[in-house]
């Protein structure tokens, strides 16, 4: 009979565990925090938790997300800070570790908004990979990782997971058993941090499996800033002010984090109502073609011949650019809308690096004026 490879693995983790032996997954650089992996949860077609059809989680964490890279780019010149996303689309799960784990990352950090039936649940809390006894922290981590049945073929790539399975779980929780203590104390950091410098209700720092950091070889935290269904909680984490507090409260756990792996002995800390070094990146989600194939582009440069993507040229807008062969032309764009007034917040924020940057359109792939693409739906 075949056994599946990754039971033997797990079993082999359980057993190393067991006898003390040393660890198969251990942190890369130990003793130091050079890299962090920073991870807006959700994101594109997947908009995670909404309320009023207007407010998305995925919004909210990106927002957090920047802030926060931020901070650490402006305070620690030795720490290189890396997203798993900067813009509107959808990253699988499982890509999200595997990029950490590729860039030898040293801390993982996944931000995710809560969401309950249950109005008056409200609050902050943090979360390693884990099982403990308690039913509710079990149905955060199943809410959270039911995003998988938006990705293709999803119980090869997660070994036979199977969403709304409690039994699915068992198996995926010693994956970050050598991890353990470093990620808790990073998720108590946290809580402390949330505690001290936001008005949130602090809900602790616990254990539950969720798949997002089921496979990073390195301290990893997923952590809820507060409840979307609750009307307190949402009307602090909805605004710019709860987000850069927010923000800032991660970035003292995290300077705290740094200061005890390092041995450094007065972590960096900044108040609540510390500015923000850099501007807030405006955030504009992408949206689906019209039904009449309207699509709304920002054109950032064009050239007779062909330019690689890699260009440094393109740099801020990477992984966004798409090329566009217009007659003899090679036109570069960022972002598809069906909305021009999206497509025109990109253009405005684009401008403050690219003077020239212009709203440009298409209908079912071929070009049109900005004016016959509005009057089709307007």
């Amino acid at each position: 009979m075949k056994i599946n490879r990754f039971i033997i693995f797990t079993i082999l983790i359980a057993v190393s565990w067991c006898l003390g032996t040393t660890p198969l997954f251990a942190q890369k650089n130990e003793g130091k925090v050079a890299t962090i992996v920073i991870d807006p949860g959700h994101g594109g077609k997947h908009p995670g938790t909404v309320y009023n059809n207007k407010v998305y989680e995925k919004d909210i964490v990106l927002s957090i997300a920047l802030k926060l890279g931020k901070l650490i780019k402006s305070n620690f010149s030795d720490v290189k800070v890396v997203y798993t996303r900067t813009t509107d689309k959808y990253v699988d799960l499982g890509e999200r570790g595997k990029l950490a784990n590729s860039v030898e990352a040293d801390l993982f950090l996944s931000i995710h908004a809560d969401a309950s039936a249950n109005k008056t649940a409200k609050g902050s809390s943090s979360f390693v990979m884990g099982i403990d006894k308690s039913q509710q922290n079990l149905d955060v981590a199943m809410r959270e990782n039911d995003v998988i049945s938006y990705e293709d073929d999803y119980t090869t790539k997660y070994e036979g997971y199977i969403p709304g399975s409690t039994e699915s779980f068992i198996i995926f929780t010693l994956m970050q058993y050598a991890n353990t203590d470093q990620s808790m104390l990073f998720a108590s950091m946290i809580q402390k941090h949330y505690k001290k410098n936001t008005p949130m209700q602090n809900r602790g720092a616990k254990q539950a499996p969720f798949l997002v950091l089921w496979r990073t070889t390195m301290p990893s935290v997923l952590t809820e800033v507060g409840f979307l269904s609750n009307a307190e909680d949402r009307s602090f984490i909805t605004t710019q002010s709860g987000q850069s507090k927010i923000a800032r409260s991660l970035f003292n756990a995290f300077s705290e984090y740094k200061a005890s792996v390092e041995g450094t002995m007065t972590p960096l800390q900044i108040n609540s109502n510390s500015p923000i070094a850099e501007s807030s990146q405006t955030i504009v989600r992408e949206s689906k073609p019209n039904d009449n194939g309207v699509v709304f582009c920002v054109q950032i440069s064009s050239s007779p011949k062909k330019v690689s993507l890699s260009n440094s040229q393109f740099k801020s807008y990477k992984g966004r650019v798409k090329e566009r062969k217009i007659g003899k032309v090679y036109k570069y764009t960022v972002g598809e809308y069906s909305s021009y007034s999206d497509a025109l917040r990109l253009q405005r924020t684009i401008r403050r690096d690219i003077k020239d940057a212009f709203t440009i359109a298409f209908i079912d792939g071929k070009p049109t004026t900005v004016t016959k693409a509005r009057a089709l739906i307007e």
